[in-house]
């Protein structure tokens, strides 16, 4: 629910000159081992380069698509049949929780914030008739909103303030449901004042990608490539000075190096082209995630998660 109050925080801008936004997506976070590598990243950037840090992060990779499946049985009426993939989300949840070898007093936190989810989404499941994208958002949310709470519960494991955000209570979009497009103006004053007083308290948000809430709280969800939209949407609102996609790539190159041996890496390129480059289907980036920050003074960079220290490739702002 977003508050209509005013802003209880000092400053109208983040504690630190450097503020980036680091989306992780399905992959960097989609089991122990990645969580634990998307973990070491953020410690290692924070350490290295003082800033604020604002996380976005992805469902588990395949936990999007089990959920749009409960749905569609939803809509054949063949709602027993989900009773098999909610026992399965549960276990692969746990499994990357247990795995996670985080501290008693976290992992209980942990377990009562999942367990409360799934009750919801049980909830949801039984009572979401008639059956349309309306409907559908709300399910589909609750992947990235279990994987936020993840996240987060490793960053603290080593250290690290951390909160779970669930975008939903600062991302304001229209009614598109399943590709909705967000209310800038809005967002910006409404993500403020949920981000910054957090920024201020030392605190690193770990937000939920992909989704967002109409104005009068209905859930919607912002389509595919959806969490590199909320990331690049975030960085626009927050005035951040730079946002990295962290996914399992070493970044752009001029054509499909799998199909193409001729294809060459693109270590700096402009939006104007990273944007021609992902209307022809460059698979790294979405055509999307390069909107909200065309005229801003926003560096965009794309980087692989299980290769950090390769630079990746840097999007710079048009001049």
């Amino acid at each position: 629910m977003r508050s209509e109050q005013t802003p209880q925080y000092s400053k109208e801008y983040p504690p630190s000159e450097k503020l980036f936004v680091m989306k992780f997506g399905g992959t960097s976070v989609g089991n122990a081992h990645a969580i634990e590598q998307t973990a070491s990243i953020i410690q290692k950037s924070l350490k290295d380069t003082p800033c604020c840090l604002v996380v976005v992060v992805s469902a588990i990779r395949g936990v999007t698509d089990s959920l749009v499946t409960i749905g569609r049985n939803i809509e054949k009426n063949a709602r027993e049949e989900n009773d098999l993939i909610i026992e399965d989300l549960e276990y692969r949840h746990w499994n990357v929780v247990n795995n996670l070898e985080l501290p008693s007093s976290i992992h209980v936190e942990l377990f009562d914030g999942i367990e409360k989810l799934f009750v919801h989404l049980r909830k949801t499941i039984s009572t979401t008739t008639p059956f349309n994208l309306e409907s559908l958002d709300p399910l589909l949310s609750f992947g990235e909103r279990f994987n936020a709470r993840i996240v987060a519960a490793k960053l603290k494991a080593i250290g690290i303030q951390a909160e779970a955000l669930d975008a939903s209570s600062f991302i304001e979009t229209d009614d598109h449901f399943g590709n909705a497009y967000p209310n800038f103006a809005n967002t910006e004053i409404y993500a403020k004042r949920a981000i910054y007083p957090r920024l201020h308290s030392g605190i690193v948000p770990v937000v939920t990608g992909f989704i967002g809430a109409t104005r009068d709280n209905r859930m919607t969800t912002l389509g595919r490539g959806g969490s590199d939209y909320t990331a690049s949407i975030l960085g626009r609102v927050l005035h951040a000075q730079e946002v990295w996609i962290w996914t399992d790539v070493d970044g752009l190159y001029s054509a499909d190096p799998r199909t193409n041996p001729d294809a060459t890496f693109l270590p700096v390129v402009s939006q104007e082209y990273a944007q021609e480059l992902a209307q022809q289907g460059a698979k790294v980036l979405y055509r999307k995630t390069i909107e909200p920050l065309l005229g801003q003074d926003v560096i965009l960079r794309i980087k692989n998660t299980f290769h950090p220290e390769f630079p990746g490739t840097t999007i710079i702002p048009s001049r």
